[in-house]
């Protein structure tokens, strides 16, 4: 199976302690994972809000390595992503249940890649069809 990440599995890892079962399902799976140009950007933002000092330069180097890790890993949002996005947002809309773009804009990445999710926020990208999983509550190795 290859997955999207989606920026709350990528929180979740700069947690001074974080998941037990993320991380041992990431483990498991790392090589199989991509990360979205919109979770690089969720989570630069976050180290960005965050008072100059110690704890932010820390976030820092730890996300600048960790994108290293991915590099050639991380998918742009590119036109097929746009259209796709397009879509999720009309048809979630039609049924009365609009979702944040970002959000969306993750679920396109997913979509576009035929990619499964990798989210907690499972909630969020339900109306969308991609496939999702949730490393919280699925069982390791499932």
């Amino acid at each position: 199976m290859n997955c999207l990440l989606d920026t709350c599995v990528i929180s979740e890892l700069s947690k001074p302690e974080p998941s037990a079962s993320v991380q041992q399902w990431l483990r498991a799976r790392v090589g199989e994972c991509v990360l979205c140009a919109v979770t690089v950007g969720e989570i630069q933002f976050g180290i960005e809000r965050m008072a100059l000092g110690a704890k932010r330069n820390r976030l820092q180097v730890w996300f600048d390595q960790l994108c290293h890790g991915f590099e050639g890993r991380i998918l742009p949002t590119d036109e097929p992503v746009w259209r796709t996005w397009s879509r999720l947002r009309v048809s979630c809309q039609a049924i009365g249940r609009p979702q944040a773009d970002l959000d969306l804009l993750i679920a396109a990445t997913a979509a576009t890649h035929r990619l499964a999710l990798v989210t907690r926020n499972t909630r969020h990208f339900e109306d969308t069809g991609i496939r999702l999983v949730n490393p919280w509550a699925d069982a390791p190795g499932a």
